[in-house]
This record gives C-alpha cells, sequence and structure tokens, in this order.
C-alpha cells in the first residue's frame, strides 16, 4: 500500500487511490505549516505508480528538491520525498505498493484498511463482512451469508449498526502483496495437509513441482482440514461435476467444529490472512449463499 511519512514526526498516512494534502480539514494528509496551501498537491495512483501534482499552491510542490510545476504531474517511487510548502511538510514515499480499500467509521473516523488484499469489518474479531481482491485486482465484498459483490469508491456500508465509507481503489492486478515465487498458485499447486494422530494439530504446506511452500501450524487449519475432506469425497464419489464438488452448509461445519457461526467467519478469516501472507490469494475458501467449500480440489492428507 502506499504510504507517506511525515519525515520530522514519523508520523504516516496511507494513500487511497487520490489523496489530497493540505491544510483544509477534509485533506487525507494533512498539513499544518502554514507555508502550505489548503488545497496543496494531490497524491494519485495511475494503475502503475504514484503521481503527484501541484493544486496551484502559494509556495510550491516539490519532488527531491524538482519543483513540480503547477498543473503538473512527477513520478514518484519509493524513497521519494515531497517537500510541499516549506521544510516543515517533508513527506517521504515510504511504500510505493499500489493502494489498498480503506474503510472510515463515519461516527469515530476509525481507519481500517486492507493487508495483502484482505479486509474485516467490523474488525479481525468480529466478522460481518470480508472485503477481498480477485485476481483481476477488483475489489469485492463478501457478506457472512455468502453474498459476493463488488464495492465502489464513496460507497457506505452498515454493519451492527455501525456506518463505514469505503475508499475503493482501481481495479488493477498489481495493488496486491505477494511475498512468494510467481510458481505458487493455488490454481495449480497441492495442499498438503500434515495431521497429528488426534488431529488436534494441523499444518499445511503448498506442493508445487519439487517446490515446497510451509504455511505453518494454526488452530483455523482444522476448518479447512474438514472442507478438504469434504471436497476429496464428493472427488471420489465423482456423482457431481466439479463445481459441485464439496459444497456443505455453513452451519453443517460450525456445528463440526463446535462453534457458532460467528466465531466461524472469524476462523475462516485467519485462515484467509495465512494464504493471502503468503501469496496465495483469499480464494481458499470459497462461499455462496448458505454454503461453504475448499477453493481446490488438489488436496492430500497425511498423518503424522
Amino acid at each position: 500500500m502506499g504510504i507517506l511519512r511525515h519525515v520530522s514526526s514519523g508520523r504516516s498516512v496511507v494513500l487511497a487511490a487520490h489523496s489530497v494534502a493540505g491544510r483544509a480539514p477534509s485533506s487525507a494528509v494533512r498539513l499544518a505549516d502554514h507555508a502550505a496551501s489548503n488545497d496543496h498537491a494531490s497524491v494519485s495512483w495511475n494503475g502503475e505508480r504514484w503521481q503527484v501534482r501541484d493544486l496551484g499552491s502559494t509556495n510550491g510542490t516539490f519532488v527531491d528538491e524538482v519543483r513540480v510545476l503547477p498543473r503538473d504531474k512527477a513520478d514518484l517511487k519509493q524513497g521519494s520525498v515531497l517537500r510541499l510548502g516549506s521544510d516543515a511538510e517533508r513527506w517521504e514515499l515510504t511504500d510505493d505498493r499500489g493502494p489498498v480499500v480503506v474503510a472510515r467509521a463515519v461516527a469515530t473516523g476509525e481507519v481500517h484498511q486492507a493487508v495483502d488484499g484482505l479486509l474485516a469489518l467490523p474488525d479481525q474479531d468480529n466478522v460481518l463482512a470480508s472485503i477481498i481482491t480477485d485476481s483481476t485486482g477488483r475489489w469485492l465484498m463478501e457478506g457472512s451469508d455468502g453474498s459476493l459483490r463488488q464495492v465502489t469508491d464513496g460507497e457506505e456500508v452498515t454493519l451492527a449498526g455501525q456506518r463505514w465509507t469505503l475508499t475503493v481503489p482501481p481495479a488493477s492486478p498489481v495493488v496486491g502483496t505477494y511475498k512468494t515465487k510467481p510458481s505458487f498458485s493455488l490454481a495449480t499447486c497441492t495442499l498438503r495437509f500434515h495431521v497429528s494422530r488426534n488431529e488436534e494439530h494441523v499444518r499445511i504446506e503448498a506442493v508445487e513441482g519439487e517446490e515446497t511452500l510451509p504455511l505453518g501450524q494454526i488452530t483455523p487449519f482444522y476448518a479447512l482440514l474438514l472442507l478438504a475432506r469434504e471436497r476429496a469425497k464428493a472427488a471420489e464419489e465423482a456423482s457431481l461435476p466439479v463445481d459441485e464438488q464439496g459444497w456443505i452448509d455453513v452451519s453443517t461445519l460450525a456445528d463440526w467444529l463446535g462453534v457458532e457461526e460467528t466465531y466461524l467467519n472469524v476462523l475462516l478469516y485467519r485462515a484467509r490472512q495465512a494464504f493471502t501472507k503468503a501469496g496465495l490469494g483469499s480464494a481458499i475458501v470459497q462461499r455462496r449463499r448458505g454454503e461453504i467449500r475448499l477453493g481446490t480440489g488438489r488436496v492430500e492428507e497425511h498423518k503424522a
């Protein structure tokens, strides 16, 4: 995600796809020095890189001490330093990755931003909705009922009586943060489940050819193991087309785990976090109205 850091104070601002820097209270990058203008400059993502545009400021916008002409745009890269009006407003672009969805609570101003293409609302301990990104860079909202739709910039959503305003960047496949080699893909790799005898411990690794990507061992992986078994059983029976194999009721999975459906949402979110952090995306879990399944049929189970 794009991040600007105020050089002297260390304060950081997560950039939306279009952010205005200025002294105006509504500015995303709030400037305090009187040499800065109310609407001083804008920083925007063009699909490939960040750019700054001077908005006709009184004392100028500079990138690495080179002035940006009024109404012109200048490219930014990681480490670029913006000077907005005076030395008191020096800001460094410390992260030049593409923008992410940002949710702001209307009542409190609390801000949450997506990490690795995944955002929980209202928060990670009470997941009533998840915002995820697909392979084309579109941002989608998945409800706890399995509904799925594309979200739009500036829209408001209400969850548990709390309103949130969404800042949604343009679709771009470069938005995510991928820490693994491109050879690993959920669509082509095999998930290897290592299960202890008492099934209290489940470890997963992704296997692609001769390469192995460890995903670790966390409690939510047991839920994935149950879904993997259902999908493997359906594939073995071959009585349904692939698109229909492995689907079960969400309530059934919750009963198997002995948890409420509200907590099941938290477990599934944490499992997704492990996969998105590894660069495998959020599609490890697929949901539709009232039903759920594992997002791949390429699975193996090994008893420890």
